[in-house]
Parts: structure tokens; sequence; C-alpha cells
């Protein structure tokens, strides 16, 4: 036991107190920013609570002064990080173990069924632990109350706690990493959705069904309600409880759910595309559904927003940032946020789409396959087709799931397809790694989704980056916003595609002259 803990320690050396720090920036670096350029938390905490797009957001504001707004500001976004690195840190220990043999060869050693989960469990609840606490000491350290500094810790800490049990669970329930993975950020995908419903509709009952919402109701630096907690631990103790009956009764190697095979004799496989279709089609069917359900709902929240007119410098600004016209309303703003928003998540899609290429490298699948007539580049298009192409698939449902819920059908559908090409940079990072660096090439599809996505929107201001200067490292604010006020405009959009072609140029070429390992 204590040498699986090491092990797993040795392997998180540097992922994990990265993703530490990251917390740590991320709350007390806000704090620091709104107490040093905010010359009036108050008026600045009215204005926001007034904005029910940025409450659908951030959520509610529960306390009026520098530490609550910095929570309110960036406490949801730290709360989903942590959840995410949960979900990471179980799975790679566990499942992933399993999937490449490891587990099998270590489990051939003297050590009891259950220990690698329970190492994997170990580490990974100190280390949500660890970082619950050093962004309640970084606050602390800042002079702020003490009380609500720990309150603020430990939501963060029940809510990576929560998915380490999810990602335990969803690692005993299915049979690769890759679906472990992909059924708990379905799971947080769905706590976080009704986060956002529950703040957007101002029905706060609704955040007692989201463990985000448990986290949301301790209200840091206001009420520091810790019975809140109770609700996290609850789901924790009971998803640990289920992995650890799962794992004693199934196989090494299998889950509850098996696999389902192909029909014997079949002859729907009669190409690469054809392959590629049958392994990528619960990728997209799944993200399909996800974002037209997510378009319904966020779409639907748009008739809620308020007309606010042009009074303070929080709203001013927040109008200036998604908006391109003085005549704009903040419905407009609202809804070329929530396009812009899918649009960043929907980067990870592609990457997840091309990891299925190393997927198949490594498990050996691609070496018999390039055993036949098929060749290399054309194994990697069969990919890249569904990668590019159901990218483009998911932000037209969501925009034609959003233009209904608004009476409008083709009205957003313009804002998430705009989208596409800065989503196909990413793909292009995706190819280009997996080319000239495959095994690193999953670790650097998930840094350049976590680099876009915090960089741009909420690292850039922390660290004194001006927004305009972050604009020409990350391809999502060049985009024309063209849902409120401005014309569409070409040449971002063809940079953004030269871009992609040359990545995904570099990346093929790269491909076809390494070995596979």
């Amino acid at each position: 036991m204590k040498t699986l803990v090491r092990l797993i320690l040795r392997r998180e050396r540097l992922i994990a107190p990265a993703w530490m720090v990251l917390l740590t920036v991320l709350a007390a670096g806000q704090a620091n920013r709104y107490a040093t350029s905010i010359p009036s938390i108050g008026d600045f905490a009215r204005e926001m609570a007034a904005n029910k797009a940025l409450t659908a957001f951030a959520g509610e504001v529960y306390s009026p002064t520098v530490a609550g707004m910095a929570v309110w500001k960036n406490g949801d976004a730290i709360y989903t990080i942590i959840a995410l690195l949960a979900v990471l840190m179980v799975v790679r220990h566990t499942r992933a173990e399993e999937e490449s043999g490891r587990a099998e060869l270590v489990g051939a050693g003297v050590i009891g069924r259950l220990a690698p989960l329970t190492a994997a469990l170990s580490v990974t609840a100190a280390a949500m632990a660890l970082a619950g606490l050093l962004a309640g000491l970084s606050m602390a350290a800042m002079g702020f109350d003490l009380s609500g500094s720990l309150a603020f810790g430990a939501a963060i800490t029940a809510i990576g706690l929560v998915f380490t049990g999810v990602g335990a669970l969803a690692a005993q329930l299915t049979e690769g990493a890759r679906t472990a993975i992909g059924l708990a950020a379905l799971g947080l995908g769905v706590s976080y959705l009704l986060r956002f419903v529950a703040d957007g509709s101002g029905v706060s009952a609704l955040k007692w069904l989201s463990p985000q919402g448990w986290s949301h109701l301790v209200k840091p630096y206001g009420e520091d309600n810790w019975a809140a907690l109770l609700p996290s631990l609850a789901l924790t103790a009971l998803t640990v409880a289920a992995a650890y009956r799962l794992a004693a009764r199934r196989d090494v190697g299998h889950g509850v759910i098996p696999q389902r095979p192909g029909p014997a004799g079949s002859t729907s496989l009669r190409g690469p595309l054809a392959l590629a279709w049958r392994l990528q089609r619960g990728l997209l069917i799944g993200w399909t559904i996800g974002y037209t359900v997510a378009g319904l709902v966020l779409g639907a929240l748009a008739m809620s927003i308020p007309e606010v007119s042009r009074q303070g410098a929080a709203v001013e600004e927040f109008l200036r940032r998604y908006t391109a016209g003085e005549g704009v309303g903040m419905t407009d703003a609202y809804l070329w946020l929530i396009a812009l928003s899918l649009g960043y998540v929907a980067a990870l899609y592609p990457l997840l789409a091309l990891l299925r290429l190393r997927n198949e490298e490594v498990v050996g699948r691609a070496e018999l396959l390039l055993a036949t007539p098929v060749g290399r580049l054309r194994w990697a298009w069969s990919h890249l087709v569904f990668a590019l192409g159901g990218s483009v698939v998911i932000l037209a449902a969501s925009g034609l799931a959003m233009g209904l819920a608004v009476g409008d059908p083709l009205g957003v559908l313009p804002g998430t397809l705009v989208q596409v090409p800065a989503v196909w940079v990413l793909a292009g990072v995706g190819v280009l790694a997996f080319g000239l660096l495959p095994r690193a090439a999953a670790g650097i599809s998930w840094a350049a989704f976590l680099f876009v996505n915090l960089f741009g929107e909420v690292l850039g201001p922390i660290i004194g980056i001006d927004y305009w200067v972050a604009k020409y490292v990350v391809p999502f604010p060049n985009l024309p916003m063209v849902l409120s006020g401005e014309e569409f405009a070409l040449a971002p959009v063809a940079v953004m595609g030269a871009l992609t072609l040359a990545l995904t140029a570099a990346g093929l070429a790269a491909l076809r002259r390494r070995a596979l390992l």
C-alpha cells in the first residue's frame, strides 16, 4: 500500500502541484485585483447582483466585500477545475492502470485486491484537502476573515471529494479510461447546468440538487454555512462505498457495464472512415445531445435577462467586452456570452476525438490497421473528419436549440457557428502534438484547452495582462461578435483557418516520419 502511494505521488509530483498553484492564484489573485482596482466594492457588488447574466455564470453575491466578491468572481471556476482534477487523478490511477495492463502486473505482487483503489483515493483526497487548505490560507494571509477563508477552502475541498468518489465509481462501471472520464464529466456537466439554471432563474432551491451548488451554499465570507457541506460528505461516502463494493466483485480489467462486441460477420466496416465513425460516434452523439439540451436551457434563460441601463462602471465594462454598439442591450450581450462560452468548452471536443488516435496506437489496433493497404495519413484523416466536422455539428445543434428557445430558430446560429474556426485552432494543436510528441499528446491537449479557457477570460486580468494583449494569444476574443452588434469579418476567420491548416499539415508530416509507439 505504501509503495503504491509513493508511486502515485511520484507520477503526480509535477501535475498536482501545478493545479494547486493555479487554484491559489485564482483565489488570492482575484482578491488582490479587486482590492487594488475597485474603489467602492459595495457599489460594485450591487451592480453585479443586479446583472442576471453574470449571476447565472458566477452565482449569487453573498458578501459585498473584497473577499466575498473575489469568491463570487472565480469561486465557480475553482469548483469546476478541482472537480475535473479529481476525476482525472482518480481515473488515471485506477481504470487507466487496468486498461494498460500495469494493474494486473502490480496485482501479481503481495498486495490486497482493493489496495490500488485505496491508494488512488487516499492520494486524490489528500490533494483535494491540500488544495482547499492552500486557497483558504492564501486568502487569510491577505488579511481576510479567517472563518470565511476556511469556509471557502472547505467548499473547494468538498466538491473535490465529491468528484473523487464519482470518478472512482465511474472507473468501476466502465472498461475504458476515456469512457470513465466521460461518464464522470457528464455528471460534472449536469451539476454545473443545475447550478447555472438555479442562479439564472432565481430558483435557489435547485442548488440543493447540484454538488457545485452545495459549495456555493456554503456562502464564504457571508453566512459561512458549514452545514451545506453535509450533502457533499454524504455523496462522497456513498460513491466511495459503491466503488469499493464493485471493485471487490468485478474482474480486473473489466467493468460492470461490459463493452458491446460488434455483430459477427459485420460488413459495415469497409474502410478507415467507417471504423473511425464506429469509434467516434458515442462521443459525437453525447456531445450533440448535451449541447442541444444546454442550448435549450440557456436560451430559455435569455428571456429572463432584464435590460439594464448603462449605469455603473461594472455594467459598462460588461457591455464593452461583449457588445459592439451603443444600442445593444443586455439580452444580446448575454446571447453572445453564451455562444462564446459554448465555443470555449467545445474546444475540448476535437482534442478528445483526436486523442482516440493515440489510444488506438497505444493498444496496438493502429498497427494492425496500418498493416493493410491503409496508409497513416488516410487513417489520421478518418478521425480528423469527425474531430473537425463534429465541432460544427455540436455548435450548430446548440445554436439551433438556443434559437428555438428565444423564438428565432436561425437567429442565434451564426453566433455559435462563428466559434468553429477558433475551435479548429485547438484541433490543429492536437494534431501537431500527436504527430511530434505522441507520449505527451494528452498532456499538451489538456494544457492547451485550459490555457485558452483560463488565460483569455480569467488569468489574464489577474496577472495584469491587458485584455487586448490576450487577443493575440487566444483565438476566441478575435471572433466577430455577430450576435451583439458587430458585422461579420472574414479576416480573423481566415487567419484562424490558415493557422489550423498549418498546424494540421505539420502534425501529419511528423506522423508520416515517426515510429509508432
